[in-house]
């Protein structure tokens, strides 16, 4: 992967299970950053936490009740998303459903929903609910979906150009990809540098820009119709960093830079996290 394209950053640390600490190159030819593993080949440990939110069922601190307040909300702000391209009783596949939060609060819409997850302890709690959850997308093969969500999900995986490519024979005719990761362009990552938790090192293999995931995906057969922030993350990102550089009161400091991000990011469009809507270009 390093070759002149690529560009060498700065060195980033796990602050969640491990300390260890990753070099991060920026490819200018794909106009993202990347997260170089060197010698690690299994990174299932660097998930084994119980502050690992995305697979969490409960949590009883102050910090993730809140989490899971905001989480709720935009719960309800995702269907209305979805509501304006699909229509109820639409077949939705939300991969890495995590433990199929989003899943169910669908179904009980009436939408068809399936889920794509390979963390056995979510997928026992996907079970649990009744969620129709694979271990594996390439086990899905003989169904197609009006909607697809990766909802921070992309910056995870190895191989997100043959991912997307799977998707792309996934859906329909006018099918619909949505998908949501941290922007390496907005101002909190320019202001933590390298404390921004959207790094979450080694978990996060990717750092996109809006301008780097436009151009993957519209080489994939995709163009985009839509380009919206996820409000609430700045917030809780800005703690986290505020939090990895050691502040006694990340979670004051963290809502007044959280708010001051939002306010820059209201003229510049660099918002912290963004999600994009594509459609399948069908030729």
């Amino acid at each position: 992967m390093k070759n002149k394209n690529n560009t060498f950053l700065f060195t980033v640390k796990d602050y969640l299970t491990s300390g260890d600490s990753f070099n991060l190159y920026w490819d200018n030819q794909k106009k993202r950053a990347w997260t170089d593993l060197g010698e690690t080949k299994d990174l299932n440990h660097y998930y084994s936490s119980d502050q690992y939110i995305p697979h969490q069922a409960e949590n009883k601190s102050l910090i993730n009740i809140l989490y899971g307040l905001a989480r709720r909300g935009m719960l309800r702000y995702k269907l209305k998303l979805f509501k304006s391209f699909v229509k109820p009783s639409g077949k939705l596949l939300d991969i890495g459903c995590g433990v199929g939060d989003f899943l169910s609060f669908m179904d009980k819409k009436n939408f068809d929903v399936s889920g794509v997850e390979n963390n056995n302890i979510a997928l026992e709690i996907c079970d649990k609910k009744k969620l129709n959850v694979y271990n594996s997308l390439e086990k899905i093969t003989d169904r197609t979906f009006d909607i697809i969500s990766l909802w921070h999900v992309l910056e995870h995986l190895p191989q997100p150009e043959e991912v997307i490519a799977k998707i792309h024979s996934l859906l329909s005719g006018k099918g619909v990809l949505v998908i949501a990761v941290p922007n390496f362009s907005s101002h909190d990552r320019l202001h933590y540098e390298n404390n921004w938790a959207g790094f979450d090192v080694p978990r996060h293999l990717w750092h996109f820009t809006p301008e780097g995931l436009e151009e993957m995906l519209s080489s994939a057969g995709f163009k985009l119709i839509k380009k919206s922030p996820l409000w609430l993350d700045v917030f809780y990102i800005s703690f986290l960093s505020e939090k990895h550089k050691g502040n006694k009161f990340p979670f004051l400091t963290g809502m007044i830079k959280g708010s001051y991000f939002t306010i820059r990011s209201l003229f510049s469009k660099k918002h912290s996290t963004f999600f994009s809507v594509f459609m399948k270009r069908v030729v």
